[in-house]
């Protein structure tokens, strides 16, 4: 009921505060006349704090007298009254426990319910109103003003955690976009809006509008004119109107187009106007909140529709962030892929590639990457790989490792390209691209063949000989086994632990893949190491023919055999017992022990059992047969082999970690991959898909496919074979996938050893660098230091547009690593004699915090981020910031939450993006790192 007065309307809490005041004054009990619209709608009789309340209305001085006679029934009788004082006669005053009228003043209760004694000089900006309605929205619990005294920040804090979830330090630009894309809570900001005064709704805005700083406005009048739930929404289609971000010279439109959108959008903020500088800002910001991975899909659908909607359409390309934007960015890299196929200046496909991977739904490297963002990265990097020039290792040891090094990961990007594009244009190139690769791996596996059939046939002792499969044994996994410094060296009990994983059919390809994702999941729990040797031992040659009966028999053996799992059996029993490392029960475990009944166990519990029995067994094996069967059920062409692609893998990987068990992960031989390119061939007794029986044929008659091999290594009956050499090459009917050949994706034998924890040093191993070639990624310029010259703030000068080209991240990278900017001079923090920055980056723990999460960023940016951030107090533009780390601006918020996942260590928060600005807290930093102030 609404009563046309200007007098307030009373509420509880109002009636509170007014007896609160008279039983402050001493008084029990009594009649209350105030001031206030003769109008009630709560309850007419209450309790308060133990005592009765009777509420009445006096419309007029007869209600008054008749509200008197209730003074004898209740402790409190409170009547209100639009009565002026002067017609109030003497007989009802007297009743008064003032004496006279009282007024409803909400300020001292609004104190009062915060514990303060002082108000800010603009509290709500002194209107009655307002602060009534503020006391209906509070509650009764609020936290205590700061020193007693009451303000904005700390009142509009309370309020608007309490009505829709928004904390007083959650008012920054981020957080703010964040919070409104919770759906429930912007619908409880509405149903609060709507309840609430429209007074103390705008002292709300004023106040936002205040705190927000810089993007107060633009984001205030979007939540005015379209709700908080349209500050991304409508942020994502400003920032497609800024013509100074990086993406806007990719993807370059009229004056006219930009001119239009921007006044559709004007139009949506109800004819509302924003600068340049605040449509920039606030579409980096909108852009900011949806990097995460937890974005409500909702969110985006709005946002393209109003890309619709605002004829954005032709600026979408734009996007770091919205769906419609990858098909553009994808075919200008495409166009610029087939461009740069006849360009040996590859800047301008770089370029292209790394607004690709910007997007946040390219996520290259990962299992779920889109199949465009997949073939594309595979093509470029291939096309980098064909501008190197091809080595021609001249000993088998030589290709072992330069398969395991870098044409292992060729024939991975081959089969990632394999599958496919889209977009027709990224598909002809990376079918031309994909060609040129073949036939250039087609000769090298005809000339490693050529080198096998002379030299890999029998056993070679000596300097620049290869790692045979065969030696496995004794040259990597004997070396784990050493007691420790002060132990026996003869007593099962002492040995170092070793968990040998046989991957059957595993390829350098898949190791690489399989390693790699284990280091990242398990980061920093498992390291991959090598033994400490002139000689490489990353890869070792199969028994041939290259196929399980021959080769795993004679790896598990640590000779020369061929056999079932039996004859493995006794072979790896024989070889532990003459090395004194055969103890108590099984040691050697196949897929029928590890499907063993587990009772709701990761694994059978004989398999855990002996993991965990490093006393009795210090050494076992197990072998996973996952890959080997997907090459007869599925197709292997673009499979990214993961631990938990093996169904056993991962708890081994734990089962192993928690008793220190150091892991050898190996193979048998690899395979090739069906690419239904020919039908199979016919040529003599097909005993294989990849090798025939050499009865008949000499090294002059054998086509240039195939490779006449003939030796004590050769564990035919007759020691020799015919191998073939051309991967698609298949003497029996389709499958996914064969092995026995003698490619090298066939007879290279990965080694990988993992160790958990740190590395022990009694066992000669040393961490492994990382193993990813040259070409996978653009080449990176490291930071060029000048010396510091003054104590002044270094001033960033204008970014000029650089040619050098854009890098893509690596697989587990979250932002793109580019060619960092030269920096200025920079003001060191120099104390005493100290540099307090020098100090830091020598840290252990910065060394900790930088191994684990900063492997993508050069250490020399994070020092001169360091410098000039603390030289300008605290505070760098996001601008400069991206120049230093050497990644675009649009791109530099993602790149500074690395920075800060190194430098935010144990909660404390002492590096933060605040809207368009880096600050950093540099005492707190320096005291988290333990340096000395």
């Amino acid at each position: 009921m609404t009563v046309p007065t200007r007098l307030p309307e009373a509420d509880v809490a109002g009636i509170r505060t007014a007896i609160g005041q008279f039983r402050a004054s001493r008084h029990r009990r009594g009649v209350i006349a105030l001031a206030a619209a003769p109008v009630w709608s709560g309850a007419d009789a209450f309790q308060l704090d133990g005592q009765s309340v009777k509420i009445r209305v006096g419309p007029s001085v007869l209600a008054i007298r008749d509200a008197l006679t209730e003074r004898h029934h209740f402790d409190w009788v409170v009547i209100l009254t639009d009565r002026e004082s002067a017609e109030l006669p003497a007989g009802v005053v007297d009743h008064l426990v003032s004496g006279r009228l009282s007024n409803l003043d909400p300020w001292p209760a609004l104190r009062e319910k915060f514990r303060a004694n002082r108000q800010e000089f603009n509290l709500l900006s002194l209107d009655n109103d307002a602060a009534r309605s503020a006391l209906r929205e509070l509650g009764d619990s609020v936290p205590p003003a700061p020193g007693g005294v009451l303000t904005n920040d700390h009142l509009f804090g309370a309020l608007a955690q309490r009505n829709f979830g928004l904390t007083a330090s959650e008012v920054t630009p981020h957080h703010v976009s964040l919070w409104s894309m919770n759906t429930e809570r912007t619908k409880e900001f509405s149903a609060w809006r709507d309840r609430t005064a429209p007074v103390l709704v705008e002292q709300f805005y004023l106040w936002l509008e205040r705190t927000l700083g810089p993007l107060g406005r633009s984001m205030t009048i979007v939540w005015r004119t379209s709700g908080p739930a349209q500050l991304v929404p409508l942020g994502l289609v400003a920032a497609l109107i800024d013509d100074s971000a990086a993406a806007s010279a990719a993807f370059p439109t009229s004056i006219d187009v930009t001119v239009k959108v921007r006044t559709l959008l004007e139009v949506e903020l109800g004819h509302h106007t924003l600068t340049e500088q605040q449509l920039s800002a606030w579409g980096n910001t909108a852009a900011l909140a949806v990097t995460g991975a937890d974005v409500p899909d909702d969110v985006l659908r709005r946002a393209e529709q109003l890309v619709v909607r605002l004829q954005a359409t032709s600026l979408v390309g734009r996007s770091d962030v919205l769906s419609s934007a990858r098909p553009p960015r994808i075919a200008r890299f495409a166009a610029a892929l087939a461009a740069a196929e006849q360009n040996p200046d590859l800047t301008a496909v770089e370029n292209a590639w790394a607004d690709v991977v910007a997007h946040r739904e390219s996520r290259v490297d990962s299992s779920d990457a889109p199949r465009d963002v997949r073939v594309g990265a595979a093509a470029l990097r291939l096309l980098r790989w064909t501008r190197r020039d091809a080595q021609r290792p001249s000993t088998l040891a030589g290709w072992l490792t330069y398969y395991r090094s870098e044409l292992s990961w060729v024939d991975g990007a081959v089969n990632d390209a394999f599958v496919g594009a889209d977009d027709p244009t990224l598909a002809a190139a990376a079918h031309r691209i994909i060609t040129t690769v073949r036939a250039r791996r087609g000769e090298q596996d005809r000339q490693f063949a050529t080198l096998v059939s002379s030299s890999g046939t029998h056993h070679l002792n000596g300097p620049g000989a290869p790692i045979y499969i065969e030696d496995i044994l004794d040259r990597v996994v004997l070396p784990l086994t050493v007691a420790a410094p002060g132990a026996s060296a003869l007593s099962t009990a002492t040995r170092s632990p070793v968990l040998l994983v046989i991957a059957d059919g595993m390829g350098a390809t898949a190791a690489n893949e399989v390693v790699a994702d284990a280091l990242r999941r398990y980061r920093p729990q498992w390291q991959e190491c090598t033994l400490v040797s002139e000689e490489p031992n990353s890869a070792a040659l199969a028994a041939l023919p290259t196929v399980t009966e021959f080769s795993r028999c004679t790896l598990l053996s640590g000779a020369l055999q061929r056999g079932g799992q039996s004859e493995e059996r006794r072979g790896f029993a024989s070889w532990l017992q003459s090395h004194a490392l055969r103890g108590a029960g099984q040691v050697l475990f196949h897929k029928a022990d590890l499907e063993a009944v587990s009772r709701g166990n990761a694994l059978a519990q004989d398999v855990r059992t002996a993991v965990e029995n490093t006393k009795d067994r210090p050494v076992i094996a197990c072998v996973l047969n996952d890959i080997d069967d997907a090459l007869d059920r599925s197709d292997p062409i673009g499979t990214t082999w993961t631990t938990a692609g093996f169904k056993h893998l991962d708890a081994l990987l734990s089962a192993a970690a928690a008793v220190g068990r150091t892991i050898v992960l190996v193979s048998d031989h690899g395979h090739v991959v069906e690419r239904r390119e020919q039908p199979s061939v016919q040529r003599g007794q097909q005993v294989s898909a990849r090798y025939r029986l050499a009865a008949g044929a000499d090294a002059a008659s054998v086509p240039i496919d195939e490779v006449l091999v003939e030796g004590p290594r050769v564990l035919t009956d007759s020691h020799s074979a015919v191998l073939a050499v051309d991967e698609q090459l298949r003497y029996t009917g389709m499958k996914a996938g064969y092995h026995g050949g003698a490619t090298l994706a066939e007879a290279v034998i990965p080694i990988s050893i993992l160790v958990n924890g740190a590395v022990p040093p009694h066992l000669g191993l040393e961490v492994s660098p990382s193993p990813v070639p040259a070409w996978w990624e653009p080449s990176r310029t490291a930071v060029v230091l000048q010396t510091p010259v003054t104590a002044a703030p270094a001033i960033a000068s204008k970014r000029k547009k650089t040619v050098a080209p854009k890098l893509s991240p690596q697989s587990d990278a979250l932002f793109d690593v580019g060619t960092p900017a030269a920096t200025v001079a920079a003001s060191p923090v120099v104390s005493g004699g100290r540099d307090k920055v020098e100090e830091l980056l020598g840290t252990a723990l910065f060394a900790q915090q930088y191994k684990t999460f900063g492997r993508n960023l050069e250490k020399a940016a994070i020092e001169t981020l360091l410098r000039e951030t603390i030289a300008g107090n605290g505070v760098l533009s996001l601008g400069r910031a991206a120049e230093i780390l050497g990644v675009p601006s649009t791109r530099a918020s993602r790149a500074l939450s690395v920075v800060a996942q190194i430098l935010n260590t144990d909660g404390v928060v002492v590096l933060s993006v605040n809207g368009t600005e880096l600050e950093v807290e540099a005492a707190l930093m320096f005291e988290q790192f333990g340096v000395p102030q």
